[in-house]
């Protein structure tokens, strides 16, 4: 009787672990590396973002150069591998949200003039 238990808590014990190497884990690294997309995102909006106001008005080349090598000396450091491809991809979209975040600021300051003088009247 007790070499049956015996062999049912090892098959138990067995599918467990297989549950865990089968399902766990890859959650597990998918988890990570959402996660450190997320730190890439905020990293390369952060070096956009110095590179405008490092370099005021360079051309875009000189200033995606300059977000490229700094990011690549960043994540080299922190050992986060990442293609070109797609840290182009990112320094592109961190772009296109400053311009947007900017172009919003700019439409708000010149509506906040006519509300103003909305209210007087």
């Amino acid at each position: 009787m007790s070499d049956i238990i015996f062999e049912l808590i090892k098959v138990a014990v067995m599918l467990a672990i297989l549950m865990v190497t089968r399902y766990m884990i890859p959650w597990f690294r998918d988890k990570i590396g959402t996660e450190q997309l997320l730190v890439i995102e905020k990293w390369t909006k952060s070096a956009v973002m110095m590179a405008q106001q490092v370099l005021g008005d360079a051309n875009g080349v000189d200033k995606k150069t300059y977000v490229t090598e700094f990011l690549k000396k960043l994540l080299t450091a922190k050992n986060i591998s990442i293609s070109d491809e797609q840290l182009d991809v990112l320094i592109e979209a961190a772009v296109k949200q400053l311009k947007t975040e900017e172009n919003g600021r700019i439409v708000s300051k010149i509506m906040v003039p006519d509300e103003i003088t909305m209210i007087k009247e």
